[in-house]
């Protein structure tokens, strides 16, 4: 079986306690000095015990180990640098798609 990570698990999980702060993992508390570096730490809790591979969920590209794909996400898609911000509500997104289907 596939699992497809979801940002809305980040969105889920995540604390933006205030912008430019520590982002806080809910699951275990861990805190992080950017929301790309959370996201990452929480697609390691997603695949938890599950074994399998890891998909990007920009690009689809297929990895076996989670920290490859944290890799490929900041490489390859520069997350480090890139939150979207919504004009309507305080709501940020790691990836402009989110935005614009959030906006549509």
């Amino acid at each position: 079986m596939m699992w497809v990570f979801s940002s809305l698990t980040v969105r889920a999980a995540v604390d933006h306690t205030d912008e430019g702060l520590n982002h806080e993992c809910k699951l275990c508390s861990q805190t992080f000095d950017s929301p790309a570096k959370l996201q990452c730490h929480l697609i390691e809790h997603s695949f938890e015990g599950m074994g399998g591979t890891f998909k990007c969920p920009v690009c689809f590209t297929v990895f076996v180990q989670a920290n490859k794909l944290q890799q490929h996400i900041f490489s390859a898609h520069g997350q480090e640098d890139k939150i979207y911000d919504c004009t309507q509500c305080p709501q940020k997104f790691f990836f402009q798609t989110e935005l614009q289907v959030m906006a549509s």
